[in-house]
């Protein structure tokens, strides 16, 4: 009896554990592009003038983030929120761990602000994997973590139905990319810093949450009521692509 009751016992302090390691657990991800013509010229960030070839004429990689129920991004590893059993990988052994990922990643996923410079690439990795990875569904895989993204990324019209150069209303463009990726996406604006023209930034599509051992591949619409972040105040605003 006595051995019975400590059992119960370990398996309530068990319960204890895994809900004070999902203070807001993964309900979806969110799969985020940018678009480097607009992020370099938006004010906030110093890049390369011109951007590097082949990068500024398609849209990169962002990152890959999980959101909870209330599309609020899941809180990182922390001493307040140990979401794995073990620590996340330190970053030696992340980028050790990803080492085989870095031509694809350096194309796909590059630092704009400096992207021919492995260690600005390697760092912009280890900070969207400290914020984002760590409490994925993959903390100790994190060969699969950024496969996933670089999986969903090569799977995608590579325009978003998008033609560089245009201007459109934001409805338009929210069709033309609904129609391309067969679901609804997130937008997100900023203003040209010369000319103070709305600019389509950020592209995020949403995707459901793996099955284990599995990659983040299912794509389905994002929650979002109004389909804009930043200065896009109507469906109607005028926005263009760099």
């Amino acid at each position: 009896m006595e051995t019975m009751n400590l059992f119960k016992v370990f398996l309530v302090s068990l319960t204890f554990v895994s809900a004070s390691c999902s203070k807001n657990p993964i309900d979806f991800y969110k799969f985020s592009l940018q678009w480097p013509r607009s992020s370099c010229s938006g004010g906030t960030m110093k890049c390369p003038n011109p951007l590097p070839v082949g990068i500024g004429t398609s849209f990169t990689i962002h990152g890959l983030w999980p959101q909870d129920a209330n599309d609020e991004p899941v809180d990182p590893y922390s001493s307040t929120h140990p979401c794995s059993a073990q620590p996340p990988p330190t970053k030696v052994q992340l980028l050790a761990l990803i080492k085989s990922l870095y031509p694809s990643l350096t194309t796909n996923w590059p630092d704009l602000k400096n992207p021919l410079v492995p260690a600005a690439n390697e760092d912009f990795w280890w900070k969207e994997w400290s914020k984002h990875g760590t409490c994925s569904d993959f903390p100790s895989k994190p060969f699969d973590y950024f496969d996933s993204a670089l999986q969903i990324k090569l799977q995608l019209p590579a325009s978003l139905g998008l033609s560089s150069g245009t201007t459109q209303s934001l409805q338009d463009i929210f069709n033309a990319i609904s129609s391309a990726v067969k679901a609804k996406p997130e937008l997100a604006c900023n203003r040209n810093a010369s000319t103070n023209k709305l600019q389509l930034w950020e592209v995020r599509l949403c995707y459901e949450r793996p099955a284990p051992n599995e990659l983040v591949k299912t794509i389905r619409d994002c929650p979002s009521s109004w389909p804009a972040k930043g200065p896009c105040t109507s469906p109607q605003d005028q926005v263009t692509l760099p």
